[in-house]
């Protein structure tokens, strides 16, 4: 008889332990809405192009490559339509950071009087459709930052919305700029340390010339 109730209990464990993986699943998949709300299915990617690689990527921090005081930044923005049905209007609003400046873009824009809100429309995005925005930014003169320190990561913030989807969704790219002396014109420290064993050997190499 304890074996029967050991067995029960057993099989009870188990079915209140697949019970809480399917519901948590399930929950999952619909990301963490509550109130009865639908997931976002009109979602954003926001990508800055690294300055060495000419590859976009989520986030430039502090030991990626940088950018310089005049430099230019290159954003791509991807909106997803996810669901069964066509959008209209979709609107981006890409809200720039301090020390850079709306340039140009690929779309029409519409750009707020301080120059650091910049608007995207896009109509008629049919069910599936995937659409890229390009901006190009620049970074302010040297004289715009502060003394006293010469590294500034700033953030890149970019909504997208709809009529039937007013919550949206956002994303975020870094990116780090160097005003300090020597610094290389786009590239961080990291890419000059990853040069000095090819230099060493130049100089190696220079050496012996002369010993000849």
């Amino acid at each position: 008889m304890k074996k029967i109730y050991s067995f029960v209990i057993v099989i009870s464990v188990l079915c209140l332990l697949s019970h809480v993986t399917a519901s948590k699943a399930h929950a999952d998949s619909y990301g963490t809405y509550g109130g009865g709300e639908t997931p976002t299915d009109l979602v954003i990617n926001k990508e800055v192009k690294n300055p060495i690689s000419n590859v976009y990527v989520e986030n430039l921090g502090s030991t990626d490559p940088t950018f310089s005081p005049g430099s230019t930044v290159s954003f791509k923005l991807i909106i997803k339509n996810g669901s069964g049905e066509t959008m209209n209007p979709v609107t981006v609003i890409d809200q720039l950071p301090s020390y850079l400046t709306f340039i140009s873009a690929n779309v029409p824009s519409s750009v707020n009087k301080g120059g650091n809100s910049v608007t995207f429309t896009l109509n008629d995005m049919i069910a599936g459709e995937t659409r890229t925005i390009e901006v190009t930014v620049q970074v302010a003169g040297k004289s715009a930052f502060p003394s006293g320190r010469s590294l500034f990561c700033v953030t890149n913030y970019t909504k997208v919305t709809a009529p039937a989807r007013p919550n949206g969704d956002e994303d975020t790219a870094e990116l780090c700029i160097t005003t300090g002396p020597g610094n290389l014109p786009v590239a961080g420290a990291n890419d000059l340390i990853a040069i000095l064993p090819f230099l060493s050997m130049g100089g190696i190499g220079l050496a012996l010339l002369k010993k000849k």
